[in-house]
């Protein structure tokens, strides 16, 4: 609780700094040891992006049991799928969820301006 943080003397810029700096030299070293490995390119972490973005549209930010339900069904979705349709279309799936599921929010929107909940 940062406002309870910021009462008791703590100076949460600061903290959110070194948390920050903190992340990003774990995420600097992580993708130095895994360059080694595997071979980087530009769109390399386009289907994971588009599977994380998909599940946070369809759970909602701050939900993390909707996260875990959400993650978990769409793993089993594109699992039967790639039985059904072929492997070479689950992420084509994936994509046809994700156009599917904001063309869901926007019509249960009723085309009215307004946050997502």
């Amino acid at each position: 609780n940062a406002r309870a943080a910021r009462i008791m003397g703590i100076v949460t810029d600061a903290v959110y700094a070194r948390t920050y700096a903190l992340n990003a030299a774990i995420c600097g070293a992580a993708g130095a040891l895994v360059a080694m490995i595997f071979t980087i390119q530009a769109y390399g972490g386009l289907a994971f992006t588009v599977r994380g973005f998909l599940v946070v549209i369809v759970a909602g930010l701050g939900n993390l049991a909707g996260v875990i339900v959400a993650g978990l069904s769409l793993g089993a979705a594109e699992q039967v799928a790639s039985f059904v349709f072929g492997l070479e279309y689950q992420l084509a799936f994936v994509f046809g969820m994700l156009v599917l599921s904001v063309m869901y929010r926007q019509v249960r929107l009723g085309f009215r301006r307004q946050y997502l909940r």
